[in-house]
């Protein structure tokens, strides 16, 4: 894979006082320069990010990609107007933050409900990135829409979307893992979205349930995937989100992504 892979930790299970620790195991792994920034970094007051910034740069690594807030009042479809502003707030405060990591992807969900995705959602989707777009530009970072549990119909409207806007600072994020289990198929959801892709969430699975697994667990062609993904004129960087995000998963990705 021509494309830097991004390794995704899951914070989420690591307090503050461990994170120095865990930085320089895994900056001691083989290959592993680049991490994915992590929601659980942004706090409601104050600013947590020079820390972070701090170890990375102690560590000799980089996070040039990050997963923005999600769920809880933070995807992109916000039905209440005040909720959308709290949403946007909140956003635009992080992607603020970010700026000192140098981030240059921001992958969000739509947080279109599932038994119910309208005209109207999309709508919403819209001035969600309309509303994101001053802070997108005054940091250089790209907001990347990704596909998670919509149908391929969804899908081809969100990449219509997408591709209505300056193509610096609006793309998708291509998510393997969902295309195979949601979308029916990794090449066809591949086909619809691959000119407008930024990054990718790559995981295994076996088409029936986003089990976020290493690659070799799951019926994906690693090969095939890594082939298309080198075609993507727009793509910044991978980026690994696997469940189980140790020694062993990372060499798994280095290995099957050919990188």
């Amino acid at each position: 894979m021509k494309n830097k892979l991004v390794h995704f930790v899951e914070w989420r299970k690591i307090s503050d006082e461990n994170i120095p620790a865990v930085m320089a195991d895994i900056a001691s792994w083989p290959g592993l320069t680049d991490i994915v920034a992590h929601p659980r970094w942004f706090r409601e007051s104050g600013n947590f990010i020079p820390v972070i910034a701090r170890e990375l740069q102690k560590n000799g690594l980089h996070a040039p990609a990050c997963h923005a807030l999600w769920g809880n009042g933070n995807d992109c479809v916000q039905r209440d107007a005040a909720a959308h502003s709290a949403m946007i707030a909140r956003h635009s405060r992080f992607l603020d933050q970010l700026s000192e990591l140098e981030v240059k992807s921001y992958t969000m969900h739509l947080g279109m409900p599932d038994y119910e995705q309208t005209d109207a959602d999309f709508d919403r989707v819209r001035r969600t990135v309309d509303d994101l777009l001053p802070a997108l530009s005054r940091n250089g970072i790209a907001l990347a829409l990704e596909n998670s549990g919509e149908s391929l119909e969804i899908i081809r409207k969100l990449t219509d979307l997408a591709a209505s806007y300056d193509d610096k600072l609006v793309g998708l994020c291509f998510d393997s893992g969902h295309a195979n289990c949601y979308q029916g198929g990794i090449a066809g959801t591949y086909e619809v979205m691959k000119d407008h892709i930024v990054t990718c969430h790559l995981h295994d699975n076996y088409g029936s349930f986003d089990d976020h697994n290493p690659p070799g667990q799951g019926n994906t062609d690693w090969k095939e995937l890594t082939g298309s993904l080198d075609r993507c004129p727009r793509m910044l960087h991978a980026e690994t989100e696997s469940g189980v995000w140790d020694r062993d998963s990372w060499e798994s990705f280095v290995k099957n992504t050919s990188f």
